[in-house]
């Protein structure tokens, strides 16, 4: 028999789209799959549709708990979790049948603890592909994982060894969910980014998404979302450093970040090295100018 998978989803006011989500996923090849969905306080009806589902569906637990934030919310059920595979899954996507099957072949090839994640095709509310739904593809390391998350929570899939590495190293301060679990997966273990795609996700109308192919513009969107990070950057990393410390060259990276609050020699360095790096030039010139003045972390 197929070793068990649960797919973890924070559900809030989620009656739009999540039974499509839902049936999206108990249609996987993948054979031995179970559901929990923590709901984060709704003020719709979604935990009566998710109730109501769970008639026809022995496989799908619920937790009507309340509000704590999408990221304290998934991390508690990654604490709930006690699969040979856990997988994290939005509440308004679709996923591809194979979705599954083909993070569960990946995964097993591997040993020690393991994070999957993939591409996705972007697509409008509807479903249909959006022009810029090609993403590129990714290089995964610790000095990305760093200042960040290639790891798009939608497509990841952790092996039992990341999970319960995790579950013991539980952060007060994590940014997202997913950016956690690529930073422990790269610093203990295995990252493999698939270039295919097997997920619908959907862009709702407040997303931007290439929607100006100027660059100043491109620069003046980079800059301000990345200062919204100034502050949640350090806290999560100071949290990392209070949980792993046993690599020295890892331990080295995140050190000169911390350090670089604090000290303009670090940030020199910072703009200096290319060990600690987002995936686009752009983004980089942009990080590197951020350093310089102390608006990074």
């Amino acid at each position: 028999m197929a070793k068990r998978l649960q797919v973890l989803m924070s559900a809030y006011n989620g009656k739009k789209y999540i039974i499509e989500q839902l049936d999206s996923i108990f249609a996987q090849t993948y054979p031995n799959v179970e559901v929990l969905v923590r709901d984060d306080g709704s003020k719709d009806n979604t935990v009566e549709l998710l109730e109501e589902y769970k008639k026809t569906h022995s496989n799908l637990t619920v937790f009507a708990e309340q509000n704590i934030g999408l990221t304290k919310s998934f991390l508690s059920l990654v604490a709930k979790s006690d699969a040979d595979y856990v997988a994290f899954s939005d509440q308004d996507d679709y996923w591809l049948p194979e979705k599954l099957e083909k993070a569960v072949k990946k995964l097993e090839r591997i040993d020690g603890p393991a994070l999957y994640c993939s591409n996705q095709i972007l697509t409008d509310g509807k479903l249909n592909p959006l022009d810029n739904s090609n993403m590129p593809s990714y290089t995964a390391g610790f000095g990305n994982a760093l200042i960040e998350t290639i790891c798009t929570g939608c497509t990841c899939v952790m092996n039992k060894a990341l999970v319960d590495n995790i579950k013991t190293h539980m952060p007060d301060h994590a940014i997202w969910h997913d950016w956690w679990a690529y930073l422990v997966a790269s610093y203990i273990g295995t990252v493999v980014f698939d270039e295919n795609a097997y997920i619908y996700y959907r862009q709702h109308g407040g997303n931007k998404l290439g929607a100006s192919r100027s660059a100043l513009v491109m620069i003046r969107n980079k800059w301000e979302y990345l200062k919204k990070s100034k502050g949640k950057l350090g806290r999560q990393l100071e949290d990392f450093k209070r949980l792993y410390r046993d690599n020295k060259e890892k331990d080295a990276l995140v050190d000169l970040l911390l350090d670089s609050r604090k000290n303009m020699g670090s940030r020199l360095k910072l703009v200096a090295t290319n060990k600690i790096y987002r995936q686009r030039g752009l983004d980089n010139f942009v990080v590197k100018c951020l350093y310089l003045i102390n608006r990074m972390l």
